[in-house]
């Protein structure tokens, strides 16, 4: 098989970059997504997308069509690429700031049941066996490991709400609704809500989601379905 590299060529034709980046961007959504599904401990979907985003806009400098791939096909062999490499690179040091967050927690936790001021950085550091330098040094590492959470991903600014231009009228009904839904939306279960979420916003496939999820195609309908319905119970009571 061609390597992707041999299909690459920078170009300088400005447009051609920016329609190759316009019609691409649910592509590194897409990646984005499917790796995150392996890691969704340790690295946020946003940060994955930024980094699946600087890989496509230099794939589309850099692509020359010469008949041996589609863009399509290049883009999705850097982004998936960049991403893997970026994951190579911080795993490691992810799971230790997990680790080293933990024991700063137990440590402040044990201060503070034996009296003390857990913000003491001299206690603390104690209890943990290491200098204050070497704590602060934990610290830092800790402050690099993202906390994970799914709160925020269904809010008033999701595309799930896009305002389509209704007249002043539908507008509140519009709004209403939106606001209902959004409210039962954050009732859902956490792996019903993010079926829904790859489904509708991130359009992934039944396939792509179960990748995702680790679960089968089955389960993925099962979920999307239990989801649905009890969306449509909760809006009918209201």
């Amino acid at each position: 098989m061609t390597s992707a590299r041999a299909y690459a060529s920078p170009t300088n034709n400005q447009a051609e970059i920016e329609q190759r980046i316009r019609s691409h961007m649910q592509l590194v959504r897409k990646i984005a997504w499917q790796i995150h599904g392996r890691v969704r401990d340790v690295f946020e979907i946003d940060d994955l997308v930024q980094i699946g985003m600087l890989a496509l806009v230099e794939a589309a400098k850099r692509f020359h069509d010469i008949g041996q791939a589609t863009f399509t096909s290049y883009a999705a062999v850097r982004i998936r690429g960049s991403l893997t490499d970026h994951l190579r690179k911080h795993l490691t040091l992810t799971r230790l700031g997990v680790q080293r967050r933990a024991q700063i927690n137990v440590a402040e936790l044990a201060v503070k049941a034996a009296g003390g001021d857990p913000a003491n950085r001299e206690l603390v550091a104690a209890e943990l066996g290491i200098s204050v330098s070497e704590l602060q040094a934990w610290r830092d590492k800790a402050s690099s490991a993202p906390n994970k959470s799914l709160d925020e991903i269904y809010d008033d600014h999701s595309v799930w709400f896009a305002d389509d231009g209704h007249t002043p009228e539908s507008a509140i009904v519009a709004d209403e609704l939106r606001q209902t839904l959004a409210k039962h939306l954050k009732r859902l279960k956490e792996r019903e809500a993010l079926v829904l979420q790859l489904y509708y916003v991130e359009e992934l496939n039944l396939e792509e989601i179960s990748e995702v999820l680790s679960v089968t195609v089955g389960r993925v309908s099962q979920l999307k379905k239990a989801a649905l319905a009890q969306l449509r119970e909760w809006m009918q009571e209201d």
